[in-house]
């Protein structure tokens, strides 16, 4: 039987939560038209022998492929390649997909033909438990709607939560993602853009996303510790951009300049979050400027503290140091 959807789940040491997304997927009735891969990304932890009894237990449905420890893109990027069904999805191992709503989800799979398919999710708090829904449909567009994205923007840029590919726009335009490097999802929404035609909203909220983890990349140790890569994403990010540019129609440019936009922001806000010294405020300005010399930048795309930083030409930093941090303390979607 065809496959519809092909899910990677992309497994570092793993082991803590790869039991739970799996038994959510293996609820569904529809398991027999998914295809699902543990991507097991050189784990040192049992992530491999949980895979392999998934795998073992439904060979039609999931396979365990391992490889050598190249970062969540290496395990994205494994993931387009042995893709087998019609339409692609990532789901991190430690969150987990609804099954029923994934059941009626790959029903309407059968009839609807759409390049990007986006959905609703759910945003767990590992802390408190609960857990509430992210809305994400814009005001001026329907559901269950074809729409033609040369003739109806997106706003705002998705995450990757939201979002459901075609694979064969993904093999056949050989989307890579960056690897050995953190917050590459944003080169995951971002790559595919110049060759999506068609798009759909789906009141199906699939995604279940943990947050509040102290070990994830948002926390604001490892966004210090990480800021080299995330320069180096944005930069990636960047050059994509001035790669596919003559070929992107307005609300592709749009979409991907706001999204990129939104990230150069929270570069400087990285940088901000350093100690507040004259040293801190020379990066700043030094950063913007190369900003303004290179990058593909809306300031009008982003919030309302970043924008301020930069109209004080970065005197107002110890408000921001401190304000992000609060926001960053306090504030878990």
């Amino acid at each position: 039987m065809d496959k519809l959807l092909s899910i990677v789940i992309p497994s570092y040491n793993a082991e803590k939560f790869l039991d739970n997304v799996l038994e959510q997927l293996i609820k569904c009735k529809k398991l027999d038209r998914l295809d699902i891969m543990v991507v097991n990304d050189g784990s040192t932890d049992r992530t491999a022998e949980i895979g392999a009894k998934y795998a073992t237990t439904y060979p039609n449905s999931i396979r365990l492929i391992s490889k050598e420890n190249g970062g969540h893109g290496s395990t994205i990027n494994t993931g387009i390649k042995n893709a087998r069904g019609r339409y692609f999805k990532v789901v991190d191992a430690d969150d987990w997909l609804d099954s029923e709503n994934l059941d009626n989800f790959i029903e309407l799979l059968k009839r609807t033909d759409v390049d990007l398919f986006l959905t609703p999710f759910w945003a767990f708090n590992d802390k408190t438990k609960h857990k509430h829904l992210k809305e994400i449909k814009p005001s001026n567009i329907s559901w269950n709607k074809k729409y033609y994205l040369k003739e109806q923007g997106i706003d705002p840029v998705p995450s990757m939560h939201t979002y459901v590919l075609r694979t064969k726009l993904l093999q056949e335009n050989d989307i890579q993602i960056d690897e050995h490097a953190y917050y590459v999802d944003i080169e995951y929404i971002l790559y595919p853009i110049p060759y999506v035609k068609t798009f759909e909203f789906v009141n199906l909220p699939l995604y279940n996303y943990r947050v509040n983890q102290a070990s994830q990349s948002i926390s604001i140790s490892n966004m210090r510790k990480n800021q080299e890569q995330h320069s180096l994403v944005v930069d990636h990010v960047n050059g994509y951009i001035r790669e596919h540019s003559d070929g992107l129609n307005d609300d592709q440019r749009e979409l991907m300049i706001n999204r990129l936009s939104r990230m150069i922001a929270t570069q400087l806000k990285i940088i901000a979050l350093a100690p507040i010294n004259s040293a801190t405020k020379r990066e700043l300005s030094n950063f913007y400027s190369k900003v303004k010399n290179n990058y593909y930048f809306e300031e009008k795309d982003i919030n309302l503290p970043m924008r301020w930083l930069i109209k004080s030409r970065f005197n107002l930093l110890p408000v921001i140091h401190y304000l992000a941090i609060l926001k960053m303390q306090l504030v878990h979607y």
